[in-house]
């Protein structure tokens, strides 16, 4: 029996969120928000990043073709529509690409200001859901389709896909790391 393509990416895809949100979830409030030098984000910030990254790409996916839009129908991001940045007390503005840490330099990262665990995490959970949702839809016809990808460059719909869970598993390679400097066990190895 043979497996779809699209099938394999959406099972990633999630198991990506569930290995950060799983990573994240364990630690303190200290700990999550520790940051183990001013070069160094927290984990706490690679958790957001990866979580602004899946709200983003969710959103995007269902305009990258025709057939996502139809199956997928209106939306956008949760962080747009909830205003987070103002909630949580940050200048939209300072957070990089799409305000997603994306360029920010190594001290704003590390210095950077993010909420208590149980929102912080309450939000990464409703994005990757709303990721898992929309990937869940993708088809392996829909994986080769031309698209703009949420970097605003041109490429396929698997790619776009497939380039946010390669993202996703360099920041849990970065959080496994922040854990053994917290003196705390933890692999994303499943």
């Amino acid at each position: 029996m043979s497996v779809p393509v699209s099938t394999v990416v959406a099972y990633r895809v999630r198991q990506a969120h569930q290995l950060t949100l799983k990573l994240g979830e364990d630690l303190s409030e200290e700990q999550l928000q520790r940051s183990p030098g001013p070069f160094a984000p927290s984990i706490a910030f690679h958790v957001w990043h990866v979580a602004r990254w899946a709200d983003v790409l969710q959103a995007k996916l269902r305009g990258m073709t025709d057939a996502l839009r139809e199956r997928l129908g209106p939306g956008g991001e949760i962080w747009e529509a909830e205003r987070l940045a103002d909630q949580w007390g940050l200048d939209a503005d300072s957070l990089g690409g799409n305000a997603t840490g994306m360029g920010m330099d190594d001290e704003a990262s590390a210095a950077l200001p993010l909420p208590p665990a149980g929102r912080l995490l309450d939000y990464a959970r409703r994005a990757f859901a709303a990721m898992d949702e929309a990937v869940s839809v993708v088809v392996d016809e829909d994986l080769a389709e031309g698209c703009t990808d949420q970097y605003g460059q041109r490429t396929s719909v698997g790619n776009a896909v497939l380039s946010h869970v390669t993202h996703v598993n360099r920041h849990l390679g970065m959080i496994e790391a922040l854990r053994g400097v917290l003196g705390v066990r933890g692999t994303a190895t499943v």
